[in-house]
């Protein structure tokens, strides 16, 4: 009994590292393959599922839909811990992408990945895929999910009795359309989040949480954002990236802060010391790079001021 546990065990191990085509032609192989491959607890699925030998567009796609939900009706009812979903966008995958999100919330699934891309090159063209905030109104039904990952997704106001992710640990967002407002009430909702990365997210306009903290955050990354100012309250934030055009950044009773990494764009030397050390105060180390480096020597007197408080400063 204990080998054939054993056995089952090292299958989905292997199982689990395969994208879900490899998992499916290796099912074949044995009904112990067979087997272990249903209790994997880790599904993978993108466009290399679908052959290359399927021509055409709306071939293709079907050919991809069909894969996504055969996987999940041989999971229908059993917990996944994770699902990850890989494709180029398109209108005919709404309704299923929706399916999807619901079956990973009543699979318990803890990292769901919805890596979406967009129909051409230019992300900022086509529309992006609503993200249905109108499934996370059950407590019960997010209980689980600790990872979420986001590409090419619009936030929309949240409905009335949207709880969003008390449970998630980190959030990535890519290309995600949105307003500061639904933003902020979707990170207002992660009061456990831990781990926060955004990349390409064009808002147009601030990024603050500060009317609910996040208590927990330790790890904020942003890149490549149109954002006018970002400000946090993140008491127990430990590390901070950023790499986009200076603008004013306040981080709230951040005591905590090790290391903060800064790549501006089209700065003005002193003005981004000066701004740093006013909105970082406690900040340990601080490693600065700039692009399109300027002077001014107005800020020659306050940058001979504030000599003394670049001795934790690195200088890229």
């Amino acid at each position: 009994m204990f080998h054939l546990l054993l056995l089952k065990d090292v299958l989905c191990t292997i199982l689990s590292k395969l994208p879900a085509k490899e998992a499916v032609r290796a099912s074949v192989l044995s009904s112990d393959w067979r087997c272990a491959w249903t209790a994997c607890p880790r599904l993978s699925f993108g466009a290399d599922d679908v052959s290359k030998n399927v021509k055409g567009k709306p071939q293709r796609t079907k050919m991809f839909i069909d894969r996504v939900n055969a996987g999940l009706r041989k999971h229908n009812g059993r917990a996944v811990a994770q699902i990850e979903i890989k494709y180029i966008f398109e209108s005919k995958l709404v309704d299923h992408l929706n399916n999807w999100i619901r079956f990973a919330m009543s699979a318990h699934t803890k990292n769901l990945a919805f890596d979406l891309a967009p129909p051409n090159n230019f992300p900022e063209y086509g529309d992006h895929y609503r993200f249905p905030s109108e499934q996370f109104t059950d407590n019960k039904s997010v209980s689980c999910l600790a990872c979420l990952q986001l590409s090419f997704v619009r936030f929309e106001p949240p409905p009335t009795g949207f709880i969003g992710f008390p449970h998630l640990r980190k959030l990535h967002l890519h290309v995600v359309k949105t307003t500061r407002q639904d933003l902020e009430s979707v990170l207002c909702s992660c009061v456990n989040l831990e781990w926060l990365s955004l990349l390409r997210c064009h808002l147009k306009d601030e990024m603050k949480v500060v009317r609910r903290p996040l208590c927990q955050l330790r790890y904020l990354k942003v890149v490549h954002c149109d954002i006018t100012k970002i400000e946090f309250d993140a008491a127990k934030l430990s590390t901070f990236v950023y790499d986009g055009p200076y603008m004013p950044i306040t981080l709230h009773h951040a005591a905590k802060l090790e290391n903060a990494k800064f790549w501006f764009r089209r700065a003005v030397f002193q003005r981004c010391i000066a701004s740093l050390l006013n909105g970082l105060p406690d900040v340990q180390k601080l490693t600065l790079q700039l692009g399109m480096q300027r002077l001014e020597v107005f800020y020659i007197v306050t940058t001979f001021k504030l000599w003394f408080s670049l001795c934790r400063v690195i200088l890229q």
